[in-house]
């Protein structure tokens, strides 16, 4: 388990630029998608822009400024399982969190909330 090999320090300068180059892909993607005329174009290229990319910063982030690209593999396993019961944990709550109705909800007047068939739960 000793982690012996030797790794040279990241430049940081040159993964700040990347990241201000990433930025800029990501504000600037969607202004020129505005220009599409296909709407599924439109929608893809906004949220490719937007999730994609971001995901590309984190792992550049998670890589680089928390040294992940140099941990042992028990860490990384560590960081999955981590991961594992978060997304476990928003889909056990979404269904309750979600919902705009319930128990000490205050429904907006103004607002038409969607129907939702459920048997459970006695007409008001």
């Amino acid at each position: 388990m000793n982690n012996d090999k030797h790794l040279s320090h990241p430049d940081y300068k040159k993964i700040y630029v990347r990241l201000l180059i990433l930025l800029a892909i990501s504000i600037w993607g969607p202004i020129f998608a505005l220009q599409l005329d296909n709407r599924f174009l439109l929608v893809s290229a906004v949220l490719l822009t937007a999730f994609g990319i971001g995901a590309i910063k984190a792992g550049m982030v998670a890589a680089w400024f928390m040294h992940l690209d140099i941990e042992l593999r028990m860490i990384k396993r560590l960081l999955v399982i981590c991961i594992f019961f978060l997304i476990l944990l928003f889909a056990g709550v979404a269904p309750d969190v979600l919902l705009p109705e319930g128990q000490n909800r205050e429904m907006d007047p103004d607002y038409e909330y969607p129907k939702i068939d459920n048997p459970s739960t006695p007409e008001q």
